[in-house]
């Protein structure tokens, strides 16, 4: 399938590794010339390495997706390397895990923006030239915690529900410009980040991790975590001309997990 993405220009937060790596480089490997960002510098450059090898066409842009003024500095970034920005994919690690009443007034402003307000600022910063053009694909990687909160995740389960919302009204204020506004809501994928919360269930039951490990992926229908590249998989199709019909969803992409059927 051709997916009519050669040429086109994105923006991809937290491209270092985990799935925002799977989606930068299932980008740039389809044609799209992709600015990388995340906080740690090193690891970034040396991400935006891997893909260059490839034959990719990306740009390392270190910076942390909370800070006020990043959004509209990577929009100014972009627009002087490529002259636009197509494609959008807002991602951010999540918080950390805890029930409402061990996170302070710090946790929950932290987490807001850096998970929810991050992704307002950005889009704020690339909708203008989207609806110039008219032509826009954003799309934000939450997690199934938005569909199924988990006491456990509130921080998490509480800002990934804004952002669903905050994308819902995004795709139909949009539509009429061919702009899409989708969220994909991942279960269980193996990244760093689900190493640790799996290492700190491990510690908070006093268990082994192989047994948790093992017990976390039984629960799942697949049997199995998802790969990031499958992740990406999705993104792709969300990102390119052919999955533009596909407008306002929050998308599970957790091999059967979720109970809820929309």
């Amino acid at each position: 399938m051709n997916l009519e993405l050669t040429n086109r220009v994105a923006i991809v937060c937290g491209a270092s590794k985990g799935m925002g790596f799977a989606c930068a480089q299932a980008l740039a490997l389809e044609g799209v010339k992709v600015l990388m960002i995340a906080r740690d510098s090193a690891a970034l450059a040396e991400a935006a390495q891997k893909i260059s090898v490839k034959g990719g066409t990306v740009q390392a842009y270190a910076g942390n997706v909370s800070e006020f003024d990043l959004p509209a500095s990577a929009v100014r970034r972009c627009k002087e390397l490529w002259g636009t920005v197509d494609i959008l994919i807002n991602n951010a690690g999540g918080p950390p895990m805890g029930s409402f009443q061990e996170h302070g007034a710090a946790a929950w402003e932290a987490a807001i923006q850096t998970n929810l307000m991050s992704v307002v600022r950005f889009c704020q910063a690339v909708a203008p030239d989207m609806k110039e053009k008219k032509w826009g694909r954003i799309i934000s990687i939450t997690s199934t915690v938005a569909k199924e909160p988990s006491p456990a995740m509130v921080l998490s389960a509480t800002t990934r529900a804004g952002v669903a919302a905050f994308s819902k009204s995004l795709a139909i204020e949009l539509a009429s410009f061919n702009i899409s506004s989708n969220v994909i809501c991942p279960g269980g994928v193996l990244t760093d980040r689900l190493v640790n919360l799996l290492q700190a269930r491990a510690e908070r039951e006093n268990k082994p991790y192989q047994e948790i490990l093992s017990d976390s992926q039984q629960s799942i229908p697949a049997k199995r975590f998802a790969r990031p590249e499958e992740v990406a998989d999705v993104i792709l199709f969300l990102a390119s001309e052919r999955g533009g019909y596909v407008n306002g969803v929050s998308l599970s992409v957790d091999g059967a997990l979720t109970k809820a059927y929309n």
